[in-house]
């Protein structure tokens, strides 16, 4: 209920999560200790997933005797019904959850109080790709924030939010992910916290239009084909960006579609000229430079796409990084995924 620029939430005893990936498990553990009653539902893309070390989303909710329900459609009649039922004394939380919630189910089976989880400043960076667009974009500022869901994307008002920095160890999507996940479970204990088993009430912050920004969601397969005429600092970002938990970026070499990872810029073998971005000039031990526009860049990683081994000792020097403009226009495409997953 919103009134005078607040949103009053009723005491809460039991959490309904929305979603999936880390996150919804490490959550939704914290809640049984404060001692909510969970339910996750989850699509059967994400309920399927690796969350990490070969843990499966919905095998783990259930060894933790944690209520899951996997469906296509968050619009079922007999989700709304039984959404309808326990609306009384719930706390709404989405999680990356794969459906679009449209207006009656927020506002007439939920009555206007489901919360996102974002991980980005709004209203810039709306949308989804995760920490990989911030990697890109050379953004290290974090943030723990919690709004309303609308029927727009991501531009429900604002409930409450904390600022962090990443630390400038953080390179890759793993490392964001790890220490999101931590500042996460501290700020949404916090929340469901202060709601359980009593009122809870929150400023709210209406977003500005004219400030936000849009990003589509990546995919590894298709989003992430290196442009070697880019400059050094936009490769080196663009190649963290689909590191770990993500197989790397693609290229080819030899005529071999390969996967780039564990990458840094090197200053110190000179300027190179734009023509020879993509040829290897060094090898070292565990490790190739290739010149880029202006620098080099050392390379610790080159996996065959197809075989999943190691392509290092097959590269020699004189071989080039080539991505074809096919390839180039191919990684432009949008990526849309559906509760199933990627749409063909």
């Amino acid at each position: 209920m919103i009134k005078d620029n607040k949103f009053v939430l009723n005491p809460c005893n039991r959490l309904v999560l929305f979603g999936g990936g880390p996150l919804v498990l490490d959550i939704a553990c914290k809640a049984v200790l404060i001692g909510y009653d969970i339910v996750v539902i989850t699509s059967p893309r994400q309920a399927s997933e690796d969350i990490g070390e070969g843990i499966v989303l919905s095998e783990v909710l259930k060894k933790h005797n944690i209520d899951v329900i996997v469906s296509k459609n968050i619009n079922g009649s007999s989700i709304k019904r039984y959404l309808k039922s326990i609306n009384k004394n719930t706390f709404f939380l989405s999680l990356g959850a794969a459906w679009i919630f449209n207006e009656e189910f927020i506002s007439k089976v939920l009555s206007g109080k489901l919360f996102n989880l974002h991980g980005a400043r709004l209203p810039q960076n709306r949308g989804g790709g995760g920490f990989s667009w911030q990697i890109m974009m050379g953004n290290r500022f974090g943030f723990c924030l919690m709004h309303l869901v609308d029927t727009g994307v991501d531009t429900g008002q604002i409930i409450d939010f904390e600022e962090f920095l990443f630390p400038h160890k953080c390179r890759y999507p793993i490392e964001y992910i790890n220490y999101y996940n931590k500042k996460n479970i501290d700020f949404i204990g916090k929340i469901i916290g202060n709601a359980f088993k009593k009122k809870s009430t929150f400023s709210i912050t209406k977003q500005s239009e004219y400030l936000s920004t849009y990003w589509p969601r990546l995919n590894q397969d298709i989003s992430s084909w290196i442009d070697w005429s880019q400059s050094p600092e936009h490769i080196e970002r663009f190649i963290c960006a689909f590191g770990l938990p993500y197989k790397g970026a693609l290229t080819t070499i030899n005529g071999k579609n390969v996967r780039i990872n564990k990458v840094h810029i090197n200053y110190q073998d000179g300027v190179f000229h734009p023509y020879q971005s993509g040829v290897v000039y060094r090898i070292g031990h565990s490790w190739i430079c290739v010149a880029l526009d202006g620098a080099g860049i050392v390379i610790e990683s080159v996996v065959d796409d197809v075989r999943e081994e190691s392509y290092m000792s097959s590269i020699s020097v004189g071989d080039r990084f080539i991505t074809t403009r096919k390839m180039l226009e191919s990684s432009k495409n949008r990526v849309i995924y559906t509760p199933d997953g990627l749409k063909q």
